[in-house]
């Protein structure tokens, strides 16, 4: 296993060059499988400025992030499969989004002609650059400066997905195909858009539009025959990065895994509980059901078996 990092340039304004990279990449001896994990939401580098700038403690803004999901995921590594993670808070940059989906309430100045600033994530405080955390908490006392918010997209969001373009594309170059993993977690409070309590694992795939149907069908099967729950995009059908890198007619496959968070956590003090053990394993078994299977591995054992 390898490890690579991007640096940032000099020069940044403190609250963004606290964070040392924007991502950490993971990656196998020799990628073996069509396949790249990325995970953009469990960043734990929280830039000192930017907690004594908010109006929240450090607790109530990591309860937007996707706790331990990287850790969850690692052993993918030793699958053959490169790994992504964004080393920024959720709460400070959402690379989930449209690079400028911005809210001009926010900020200090105009923001430039092109930023979408009417979308409904937007509208509801979850932007490239939220605006709330959890149950619509505030994060800021007042409007920041936009030079700033666009110093965030500059020297994070760009490098991230610079990074995973590449993987993708690299991906593809060598296997003729590639599948993307956009793993996250989800609360446990709440429920679905059909009033159910939400299951172990959602899987996105916009609705069969992000992804071929054999990749879901076969995530499905391997999470449920570990006993876990699963459910098809409701109430997550993926964000951005499934729309934006799924292209099955191409080749890209993209589909979006949410773990409940019960599974492997304490809510309320962000620890993992005895359970997140287990749950790594789940997740590492799932994995290597999937991926044998999206390589097609599994009929090339069975015909030698036979």
């Amino acid at each position: 296993m390898t490890f690579s990092s991007t640096p940032f340039p000099p020069g940044l304004e403190d609250v963004v060059a606290e964070i040392e990279r924007p991502f950490s990449l993971y990656q196998p001896a020799l990628q073996v499988v069509p396949v790249v994990v990325d995970v953009p939401h469990a960043g734990r580098r929280y830039p000192r400025a930017f907690v004594e700038r908010s109006r929240l403690p450090l607790r109530s803004l990591r309860r937007s992030e996707d706790a331990y999901v990287d850790r969850l995921f690692a052993r993918s590594v030793a699958l053959g499969a490169p790994l992504l993670v964004a080393e920024f808070p959720r709460a400070f940059l959402d690379v989930n989004r449209e690079p400028y989906e911005l809210d001009p309430r926010m900020f200090e100045g105009r923001l430039p002609p092109f930023a979408n600033t009417r979308s409904m994530r937007v509208a509801g405080g979850l932007g490239t650059i939220p605006r709330i955390v959890g149950d619509a908490h505030e994060i800021y006392f007042g409007r920041i400066p936009v030079e700033e918010g666009l110093a965030r997209i500059d020297t994070l969001y760009r490098p991230y997905h610079s990074g995973l373009r590449g993987l993708v594309q690299r991906t593809q170059g060598a296997f003729g195909t590639c599948i993307l993993v956009d793993a996250h977690s989800m609360p446990s409070a709440g429920l679905d858009r059909d009033g159910l309590a939400k299951s172990d694992i959602i899987l996105g795939d916009r609705f069969g539009t992000s992804a071929g149907a054999h990749v879901i069908d076969i995530a499905e099967q391997a999470f449920t025959r570990l006993g876990l729950s699963v459910t098809r995009n409701r109430p997550y059908a993926g964000g951005f990065i499934t729309e934006h890198y799924g292209a099955p007619g191409s080749g890209v496959h993209a589909l979006q895994i949410e773990i409940n968070r019960a599974l492997y956590m304490n809510e309320t003090t962000l620890e993992p509980h005895p359970g997140f053990e287990g749950l790594e394993q789940a997740i590492a078994s799932a994995m290597a059901d999937c991926f044998a299977r999206w390589s097609g591995w599994l009929d090339e054992w069975r015909e030698a078996a036979e």
